[in-house]
């Protein structure tokens, strides 16, 4: 089975469940956390690290039973028992909730890709399952092409395309301003002269259209 449909989901507030309390639960909790979800982990015991994040996740201290996943937005069944994954694997299945089982692809509705981010520029990598060691590969090569300065880039053009929205009324012109600012050079003077000359370049460009 191949996961093909490449989709970027928004975790924040979001009830996730991670089924065990291993090294790899371990990853999968911080990545969850760090995207905002409300995590809870299933598990009889955790890794030493999990146990001082208590706080930060609820713990069912217990072995996986049925039921205990409910109301759950996305599940991640990472124990070590192939068993137990695939349990949690058939009981998400009938009950439409996405889950990725970290030793089977075939269980899976989902899988977690390899990502580069700089900023609101998310880069992901997917050899569908096939090869996680030639995903890291690829992302690392992306770290070294796509550098900081493409998060400041977004970040200039966020506020600007705000600012525009106010300063240029018109929406034809508006729309050939953001056109015009697509067209400058801002990456390079980024990485050659800062972002103060960046912002500088921007807003002349945009005064040039409100004025």
């Amino acid at each position: 089975m191949n996961c093909t449909y490449p989709v970027a989901l928004n975790l924040r507030g979001k009830f996730c469940t991670v089924v065990g309390g291993g090294e790899v639960a371990l990853r999968k909790v911080k990545s969850l956390l760090a995207q905002g979800a409300e995590v809870t982990v299933i598990s009889p015991q955790l890794h030493q690290e999990l146990s001082a994040m208590q706080s930060q996740f609820v713990w069912m201290k217990s072995p996986y039973k049925e039921g205990q996943l409910t109301g759950s937005f996305l599940v991640i069944a990472a124990t070590n028992d192939r068993a137990v994954n695939h349990e949690v694997a058939l009981w998400c299945d009938e009950n439409q909730i996405l889950v990725n089982v970290v030793d089977s692809l075939q269980d899976s509705s989902f899988i977690v890709n390899s990502a580069v981010r700089r900023g609101d520029l998310l880069l992901t990598v997917s050899t569908s399952g096939i090869s996680p060691a030639l995903s890291r590969q690829i992302r690392l090569q992306l770290e070294e092409q796509f550098g900081p300065e493409y998060g400041q880039l977004l970040e200039i053009l966020a506020k600007t395309r705000q600012e525009a929205m106010t300063a240029i009324t018109d929406n034809a012109k508006r729309r050939e301003f953001l056109q015009s600012l697509a067209e400058l050079p801002l990456l390079e003077v980024l990485q050659q002269e800062g972002t103060e000359e960046a912002q500088k370049r921007v807003k002349s460009c945009l005064s040039s259209y409100s004025g």
